[in-house]
């Protein structure tokens, strides 16, 4: 489901409730009226992304032994998403794949609306 606006969905896949809500409301303020989706896990991600036609930016938390991770990645990208990977703890570095950006534990509002100002600067170039 694209927006009611026409913009294009986000998705943050965390198991912790608290951060994935802070994530969402960063991400509202950078872009009010954004459609923002929330996911624990890899599962319901997939499931929560079956009806979206087009997404801009997905946070994902790096686990990519999950069942259906790839298949995740892939539709977001078939999308015209872009994946933001934060890794599983603080200290562990995310290896980057593709087209991918990483975002760093612990992060703060400054770090994650950084983040989407440059993928979004990306995203239409």
């Amino acid at each position: 489901m694209q927006h009611a606006s026409g913009r294009e969905a986000y998705l943050v896949v965390l198991k912790h409730l608290v951060v994935a809500e802070d994530l969402a409301q960063i991400v509202a303020e950078f872009e009010p009226g954004a459609e923002v989706l929330r996911a624990r896990d890899t599962t319901s991600a997939l499931q929560a992304m079956r009806d979206i036609e087009a997404m801009r930016l997905a946070f994902l938390i790096d686990d990519r032994q999950a069942e259906g991770w790839t298949e995740l990645v892939d539709g977001i990208v078939a999308r015209g998403g872009r994946v933001v990977l934060i890794p599983r703890s603080e200290g562990i570095k995310a290896a980057p794949f593709a087209d991918c950006l990483i975002l760093e534990r612990p992060f703060t509002t400054e770090m994650v609306q950084a983040t989407l100002d440059a993928a979004l600067r990306r995203h239409i170039v």
